[in-house]
């Protein structure tokens, strides 16, 4: 399949700059108007590269993919995803100064700013410069592509639009995914209605899998959906034979769920075939079959029990917020145990909304006791943490919060306890431990120095 690159009367001017060397993520490029920012940088392979005329000129330019990450790591989308970039002939460009918590003047000038250089700095095709987000950093992809910045398409994973209270200003292709256990599946699935009554072309996908960048395979459907939507558009050439071959994939898919009785997912795998070949090839087939589901009277059970569930996980949502300060440690013990426990005798509906809403209790203990940390309210913020760890046993924020508070308790030796632990859980984030105030009343304490060289 060739869709390396598209060609385009505009572009950035010949500036008689070499680019970075393809193939290799360039972790921290500082930004030509302002050395202060910077951003992660992937330009496909050399077998990716269009060809260049003499003296450096582009003859065909590559779309860019401008990615969001919600803790301003701009280079873990592009390691996620280099192999996309790569098939599918897109720079790739991660802000490394966006993240969750900034005030909105302070996005905007970011966001401008990394336009702006692929605009400038390299040879992209200036009618399909697409933005990436998850979580935090897929809101503001999609609020900056709504308001501040005209871009062709928007992949938002793990959460929707956020406060969007006035009318947009400019139309975007949406392609949202979330996880099935992913505490933000419901918002973006109800997106679903008002981007039709908007008239965005979207499509909204889940996959099994939880609040956390999608894997690669799961993204690909995102960056073949927008190819497929610049072919519909005539920006680049249409490929007929990879639509087959898409199509043939679609066709087995909807078969194997059709045939385990999975009525639900083969109703979505007809959807994902329509919009994904719409004005491409035929989906007559497809819609037949989706409109033959539908009018399954086992279909529309499933789907009932689905509906009675989002709607009991929302309830259950509120019962939680309310208990985090009401109920003890014992309360507490008990009911993230229900949550975890019962899978293999649950209904598949019944375990993904658990797992929903254990999700969802991790980020609210996670934004609660940092919020007490920050009032001082340390007897608060010890058993929010209590309970975030119960809920995220994995999660190494927890050991490092809970280190904070046992330091400002001159708890030294059980402070660093949990820094080893929270290290043991894959804790990477040295500048933020270094400058951690609390932390530095354990210098003198045995084995700090040699635990922070360790990790340097």
């Amino acid at each position: 399949m060739v869709l390396y690159a598209s060609c385009s009367p505009t572009g950035p001017a010949d500036n008689g700059k070499t680019l970075p060397k393809p193939g290799e993520i360039h972790v921290k490029i500082a930004s030509a108007d302002n050395p202060s920012r910077s951003y992660a940088l992937y330009i496909p392979r050399a077998s990716a590269q269009p060809p260049v005329k003499t003296g450096g000129t582009p003859e065909r330019l590559y779309p860019v993919m401008i990615a969001f990450d919600p803790h301003a790591n701009g280079a873990l989308p592009l390691t996620n995803y280099m192999r996309l970039a790569d098939k599918y002939g897109f720079i790739m460009m991660g802000s490394n100064d966006s993240r969750n918590g900034l005030d909105q003047d302070e996005v905007n000038g970011i966001v401008s700013a990394m336009v702006h250089e692929a605009r400038t700095v390299y040879p992209v095709d200036t009618g399909r410069i697409y933005f990436l987000g998850f979580s935090g950093g897929a809101r503001v992809a999609s609020m900056e592509a709504m308001y501040h910045v005209k871009v062709r398409g928007v992949i938002a994973c793990g959460a929707g639009f956020g406060n969007a209270e006035r009318p947009f200003l400019y139309k975007f292709d949406y392609y949202g995914i979330a996880g099935t256990a992913d505490f933000n599946m419901n918002e973006l699935q109800q997106l679903d209605e008002p981007l039709s009554r908007a008239g965005f072309r979207h499509y909204i996908a889940t996959f099994p899998g939880i609040h956390a960048w999608p894997p690669g395979e799961v993204m690909e459907d995102g960056f073949r959906w927008i190819t497929l939507n610049a072919m519909r558009d005539g920006q680049i050439a249409k490929d007929s034979n990879y639509i087959t071959q898409m199509l043939n994939q679609f066709n087995a898919r909807l078969q194997d769920y059709s045939s385990r009785g999975r009525l639900l997912a083969a109703a979505d795998e007809c959807r994902m075939a329509i919009s994904f070949a719409e004005g491409l090839a035929s989906t007559s087939a497809f819609r037949a079959e989706l409109n033959s589901l539908e009018k399954r009277t086992d279909y529309k059970a499933q789907l009932a029990y689905r509906i009675k569930v989002l709607k009991k996980e929302e309830e259950e949502k509120a019962e939680l917020m309310q208990a985090l300060e009401m109920k003890d440690l014992k309360w507490w013990k008990k009911k993230v145990s229900d949550l975890g426990s019962g899978n293999g005798k649950l209904n598949p509906e019944d375990t993904l909304k658990n797992r929903r809403l254990l999700s969802f209790l991790s980020l609210f203990c996670y934004m609660n006791a940092n919020a007490a940390i920050t009032r001082q309210n340390d007897a608060a913020a010890m058993k929010i943490v209590a309970i975030y760890e119960m809920a995220d046993m994995s999660n190494p924020e927890p050991n490092f919060l809970r280190a904070i508070l046992l330091a400002r308790g001159s708890e030294n030796e059980a402070a660093i306890g949990q820094i080893k632990i929270a290290f043991g859980k894959g804790f990477s984030d040295m500048p933020r431990m270094t400058a951690q105030p609390e932390f530095a009343r354990l210098a003198n304490s045995p084995g700090w120095t040699e635990l922070i060289n360790t990790r340097r």
